[in-house]
């Protein structure tokens, strides 16, 4: 009888001690999200995943932050607005050579990324997205990032959401999103990426802003070509610049053959439906006129 008794008792503590472990275990991970989880994602979606988001900006131009402030706004986002160089800034004449053959827009653009690697490393971000004042997000932006961290390996220097004649290379990840992770080729445009804290000092110590010979981003790609940074890219991007009356500061031209499926500005009423433009033949014939002049443009400068 004590023996049957006994058999009884065992499974009975078994058991019990199996409630006990389930029912700790999934105490201590509720109590983790109920004082943990809500602030961070809070945090998180309000910066897109990262430390912190740069705007790069010139004070005169009021139509893009009007626009800017629009989308922000409508994320609520946390943002920095940080004042880009004007290309008659006497900054110049301290961080570049005079004699440079890129314009004095190009040269006031590659100071002012020059000096947001400054800025990354002095405020002890462990990365931040950098964004110019021209860019148009997709709707979906803070989920499609989200599923983008989730893949995103580490450690990593670069990461070019947005970018120009950008190949596909090798797929990272599984992501769910049509946007997904990819190793970059050679992105070039910086109106959209982000750099760690390790990628911030390697590109200060690669880039250099006395004696420039080429646009800026024109040197990240090949320093990414070299393979001396960790680089990743987003096909299809989900931020593009918006470019249908919208004069750059920087380039002569401004026509590039990106769309995005989902439009925040076309959502806000902030423009027309600028992407019809895709859909001409003319227009799509003089992106490839651009591309063969920047590739040629590309080759003399690197050779010179």
């Amino acid at each position: 009888m004590q023996r049957n008794y006994a058999k009884k008792k065992k499974p009975k503590i078994f058991i019990t001690f199996l409630l006990l472990i389930l029912i700790y275990s999934c105490s201590f991970n509720i109590f983790n999200w109920i004082n943990n989880s809500p602030q961070e994602i809070i945090t998180s979606n309000r910066t897109l995943g990262f430390d912190h988001i740069y705007v790069l900006h010139l004070d005169y131009r009021k139509d893009r932050r009007e626009i800017m402030d629009k989308q922000i706004s409508y994320f609520n986002l946390d943002v920095e607005y940080f004042e880009a160089v004007s290309k008659d800034d006497k900054i110049l004449n301290k961080f570049t050579n005079a004699n440079s053959k890129m314009t004095a827009g190009q040269r006031a653009c590659y100071v002012s990324h020059y000096l947001i690697y400054q800025s990354i490393i002095e405020k002890g971000f462990n990365n931040a997205l950098i964004l110019e004042d021209d860019v148009d997000f997709e709707t979906n932006i803070t989920d499609i990032m989200a599923d983008i961290y989730q893949n995103l390996p580490e450690p990593w220097d670069t990461l070019h959401i947005g970018h120009c004649y950008e190949m596909i290379g090798q797929p990272v990840g599984s992501s769910s999103f049509p946007n997904k992770l990819y190793q970059s080729v050679k992105p070039q445009c910086t109106h959209a990426y982000a750099v760690s804290n390790s990628g911030a000092h390697k590109l200060l110590k690669l880039i250099d802003p006395i004696k420039p010979i080429i646009p800026v981003d024109y040197k990240i790609s090949l320093i990414i070509r070299s393979k001396k940074i960790i680089s990743y890219s987003i096909h299809p991007q989900p931020i593009i610049q918006w470019k249908e009356g919208n004069p750059s500061d920087v380039e002569l031209t401004s026509n590039y053959p990106f769309s995005l499926t989902n439009s925040t500005m076309n959502l806000l009423g902030l423009i027309d439906n600028n992407l019809s433009y895709n859909n001409s033949r003319k227009r799509i014939q003089r992106i490839l006129d651009l591309t063969s002049h920047f590739q040629r443009h590309f080759r003399k400068q690197v050779l010179s």
